[in-house]
């Protein structure tokens, strides 16, 4: 019987990518992890329980992204439900945050045309890489804590052809089903809009609690466009500066 094992760590495990070889667990001070699933030939889960470590301190509205996260990760993999009937049908759940930013619209529009720069205002995004051969595809790897667990999920994207100025956006192709968009509005010489809108796929049967937790999803949306605003004013700072 053919197994593939997810580590559920406290700390973090290699990233899976979905429909692909999972990569085998890391161990995290100086132990194995806390947990593992395992997913059968029949396409069951089932946890065997490891010695644990430390987890680290993580926001609520982390946690419950990491819970939507988990239930496109179980939809993913194919995962049964007690009376044995597979997930088939889904809904995509739009989430987003809106912010003004104190720079001119050009400026805001080529840090997110630069994709590997959204680390720097969205720290569960852990990191993103242009494929070199395929400079419109990317991997994105997502850190997030759920239930005292640290995990760790990687996905391909491709980016969508932009409209200058006004949107960039792009799909996943592989692994975590999701969806992204950010819109950018006018609003002066030295001042813009930033729309930023991130859907994810979910089986209908947790469409409600996924729906339930979209103001703590919203919140994390609005916490990353504020950091943007921050780093893209510095950005504009350093850039305009003159030199000594």
């Amino acid at each position: 019987m053919e197994v593939s094992t997810i580590a559920v760590s406290s700390c973090s495990f290699g990233p899976p990518v979905f429909g692909l070889a999972v990569s085998a667990p890391r161990t995290c001070c100086g132990r194995s992890p806390r947990s593992v699933l395992r997913r059968t030939a029949g396409n069951a889960l089932e946890r065997r329980a490891r010695p644990g470590c430390k987890s680290f301190n993580n926001t609520g509205g982390k946690i419950m992204v990491g819970a939507v996260a988990g239930s496109l990760f179980g939809q993913q993999l194919g995962v049964r439900l007690g009376s044995g009937a597979r997930w088939t049908a889904s809904t995509w759940l739009d989430n987003s945050a809106r912010v003004e930013a104190d720079v001119p619209l050009s400026e805001a529009w080529a840090l997110w045309s630069d994709q590997e720069n959204v680390v720097n205002w969205m720290p569960w995004i852990a990191e993103v890489k242009v494929l070199k051969d395929q400079p419109n595809m990317s991997k994105w790897t997502l850190r997030y804590e759920a239930f005292g667990q640290n995990l760790e999920f990687s996905w391909l994207a491709r980016l969508l052809k932009p409209i200058q100025n006004q949107k960039i956006h792009w799909r996943s192709v592989d692994g975590l089903a999701n969806r992204g968009a950010v819109r950018f509005y006018p609003r002066g010489p030295t001042s813009c809009g930033v729309e930023l809108t991130i859907s994810y796929e979910v089986p209908d049967v947790l469409a409600p609690f996924a729906s339930g937790v979209k103001p703590l999803v919203e919140s994390i949306l609005q916490g990353d466009l504020n950091r943007f605003a921050v780093y893209a004013k510095s950005q504009s700072a350093k850039k305009n500066a003159t030199p000594k």
